[in-house]
């Protein structure tokens, strides 16, 4: 693993539902501890060295930088002038300001997924789950949608937070779109956050084997050979001539042990 990637892997960690305190600790003071080293380094204490990072936002926030590194006490980023002029001012990225950068970020809730790990012995089935109920997604920033003629298009797109959208969505099919969609919420509703997110049509993989294999490489684990109507005729059974395959008409594999 690229040592550049370590402070991702913490993240990752606490959105899955690491406290905020063991994330950071995975990255500095438990492999400093494992390692022997706790007297010098992974910890801010007098005696340790003085390795210090300061950053721009909360290390486990997404796009969290560092403005200023201290090895051994001595500024490496930025690096300092040759002069005796006073380094720079740190400047906090644009759109930082604001105090939710310095707490650790939301997380989902993990806790339905909890329960089926331990009812399913660690390997819960990961096929879709088909819901025929109503559906309402809220704190909506955009909504793409494809017009008559097939062009993706924006339906809808909020200016600011205070404008967020609500979208419901009955048996597949968005059926309302606006504030006032809020009124078909009842107890058996299903109410999804997006949380400032958008909402648009499914994206396609253009000659991806994402879900026709297990193993790339390896033709048992996977879907067949597909025909080319370039080298040969195609099978009439198959009643496609242009022997365009797709991911929905093929074998379903879990894709859980893909390598």
């Amino acid at each position: 693993m690229n040592s550049r990637y370590l402070l991702y892997e913490a993240q990752q960690a606490h959105y899955f539902g690491l406290p905020a305190n063991l994330s950071l600790a995975s990255v500095t003071s438990t492999p400093a501890t494992i390692a022997g080293l706790s007297h010098r380094i992974g910890f801010l204490k007098e005696g340790a060295d003085a390795d210090v990072v300061l950053w721009d936002s909360h290390p486990l926030q997404l796009g969290a930088t560092p403005v200023k590194v201290w090895i051994d006490g001595i500024l490496q980023i930025p690096v300092p002038p040759k002069t005796d002029e006073p380094p720079p001012d740190i400047e906090v990225g644009k759109g930082k300001e604001a105090d939710q950068w310095r707490q650790p970020p939301d997380v989902p809730n993990w806790d339905k997924e909890r329960k089926e790990t331990l009812m399913w012995d660690g390997l819960p089935p990961l096929q879709g789950k088909p819901k025929k109920d109503i559906t309402i997604f809220s704190n909506v920033k955009s909504v793409w949608m494809r017009g008559q003629g097939g062009q993706i298009q924006a339906n809808f797109t909020a200016n600011s937070e205070k404008e967020m959208g609500v979208v419901v969505v009955e048996d597949g099919k968005i059926t309302c779109l606006g504030a006032a969609c809020l009124a078909a919420t009842s107890d058996t509703t299903n109410v999804v956050d997006l949380r400032g997110g958008s909402i648009a049509p499914g994206i396609m993989a253009y000659g991806s084997p994402l879900g026709l294999e297990e193993i790339a490489g390896e033709a048992s684990t996977g879907d067949g050979k597909p025909y080319d109507a370039f080298a040969g005729n195609v099978p009439n059974i198959l009643d496609d001539s242009g022997a365009i395959m797709r991911a929905m008409d093929a074998l379903m594999f879990g894709t859980r042990n893909a390598l």
